[in-house]
């Protein structure tokens, strides 16, 4: 019983600290920043001068700032990081899958699911903004 009431004591606390409004928007917002990170982590592994990483990781960054803070200009970014990151993706996954018949193995598997759950993700999130647009200030 009494962690019971602790567990909700802390559930409140931490939303009231990060001031959630709307949970939807909160977690669309958290899918941008880990992709941001994920990209960032994929310019650090492979090379740096891969310009287009870099450019996806700094707009996934800012949008999900924007819609943290329910910005309206957030919705433009998402719209536009829709189709960047389906470009991106799109190549990606070319490659990927290009890897796989050459050489079937796990690690290029593992890139094929984790290209498809990034893209399946980035339409759900974009869709999500878009129909929720009324959210944003």
């Amino acid at each position: 019983m009494y962690s019971d009431s602790l567990k909700e004591g802390f559930s409140m606390g931490l939303r009231s600290r990060l001031e959630i409004e709307y949970k939807g928007m909160f977690f669309s917002a958290l899918f941008y920043l880990v992709a941001s990170v994920a990209n960032l982590i994929i310019l650090g592994v492979y090379d740096l001068r891969l310009f287009h990483i870099a450019f996806l990781a700094v707009l996934s960054l800012i949008a999900a700032f924007g819609l943290y803070r329910l910005q309206r200009w957030s919705l433009w970014l998402v719209v536009s990081l829709f189709f960047i990151a389906t470009t991106n993706i799109a190549f990606m996954l070319n490659i990927s899958i290009a890897n796989y018949t050459a050489n079937a193995d796990l690690s290029n598997l593992l890139a094929i699911i984790a290209w498809t759950v990034y893209l399946i993700l980035t339409w759900i999130a974009t869709v999500y903004v878009a129909a929720k647009r009324k959210n944003l200030k």
